[in-house]
């Protein structure tokens, strides 16, 4: 008697997965994750710990972005009309333009305190 029992669990999780994933854009998802994969595997000089974070705010920015570079018009034209390589581009330049932001704030305070 524990096999239909079994097979009740299994839809019951099933039924729960699909409801979660049911609001979830796959094509951007996909994207995302190709684009944070990217940014993972190419950044060997940092720490594995460090690459993780940058990994996760990469995939879960990447997919949230992806709608308003989706929306963007250049000229009449809309160059990433898919979600899926909008997210795949968000994903790969969010994290790399993040830290060349913080790295360009940080260097005039840098440079006072050294000249002082």
């Amino acid at each position: 008697m524990s096999e239909p029992s079994g097979v009740v669990v299994a839809g019951a999780v099933g039924v729960g997965v699909a409801g979660l994933l049911a609001g979830v854009n796959t094509e951007a998802a996909v994207g995302a994750l190709f684009g944070a994969l990217l940014y993972f595997t190419t950044t060997r000089e940092l720490p594995l710990w460090q690459r993780g974070l940058f990994f996760l705010t990469s995939f879960v920015m990447g997919y949230l972005l992806s709608p308003a570079v989706g929306d963007l018009e250049v000229f009449g034209v809309h160059p990433f009309a898919f979600p899926g390589p909008a997210a795949f581009i968000c994903s790969v330049l969010v994290v790399t333009l993040s830290l060349n932001a913080i790295k360009r704030g940080a260097l005039p305070a840098q440079r006072g305190q050294a000249d002082g």
